[in-house]
């Protein structure tokens, strides 16, 4: 009987630029669309011993919404091979677009954007600043109208005198509950603060009868590094 001898041949090249850039990007992102899931599964295991099919349904279309969050970054970045920086506006009127698609929220969602075109971030940035804005409209979608009207959503990038970056994402709800626990709590704006923290920008929350509204600014080194790279 012969005994065929097989070898691996592997290759040795070292490993593209562009193409080691990807995987490290794409390994980061996983990791942290990862821990927004977690955050979400430590929140159920403190949850009811029951939920709703309605519920687990909203909860699977959230993740799917965030997974195609990250996907969409990454076509965009293939779009554009060797580039640093991402006109922020641009990403987050079509990630905002995407988001309405995944969760079927058209006519219950309204859009309404002003943004600058000089608002630069590294695709990073994008990616946190992204999770955070999908987290803002899907709890707009959930709790500004209590009897199920449209939500009117505003969207506004603006570069700051002193050098800053701000983003603002507003509805025209009922705002928050009284009381400061009532900013505290929740799955979703634990993220939010955590996302905002990993940016090291400062986040604001504004809510009264005409509305919730998320300010969160970037600190201007943030802003001078993205438009050094683009």
């Amino acid at each position: 009987m012969t005994v065929t001898d097989f070898r691996i041949v592997t290759n040795t090249a070292p490993e593209p630029d562009l193409l080691r850039e990807a995987n490290h990007r794409i390994s980061n992102h996983l990791s942290l669309l990862a821990g927004t899931v977690q955050l979400q599964a430590g929140a159920l295991a403190r949850g009811p011993e029951k939920l709703s099919r309605a519920e687990v349904s909203g909860l699977l279309r959230e993740i799917a919404a965030k997974i195609v969050a990250v996907g969409h970054l990454h076509r965009r970045l293939a779009a554009q091979p060797g580039r640093h920086s991402i006109n922020l506006g641009d990403y987050l009127i079509e990630a905002c677009a995407t988001l309405v698609a995944t969760l079927s929220l058209g006519g219950r969602v309204h859009l309404m954007q002003r943004l600058t075109a000089n608002c630069n971030v590294t695709p990073e940035q994008a990616q946190h600043i992204g999770l955070m804005v999908c987290e803002i409209v899907m709890n707009a979608v959930k709790h500004a109208h209590p009897t199920g009207l449209p939500t009117q959503i505003s969207l506004i990038c603006r570069s700051e005198a002193d050098g800053r970056m701000t983003i603002e994402i507003g509805d025209d709800g009922v705002g928050l509950p009284e009381g400061e626990d009532a900013i505290r709590d929740g799955v979703g704006l634990k993220l939010i603060r955590s996302l905002a923290h990993a940016l090291d920008a400062t986040l604001r929350i504004e809510s009264d009868s005409l509305g919730l509204t998320f300010l969160i600014t970037l600190p201007s080194r943030i802003h001078s590094i993205a438009v050094a790279a683009s």
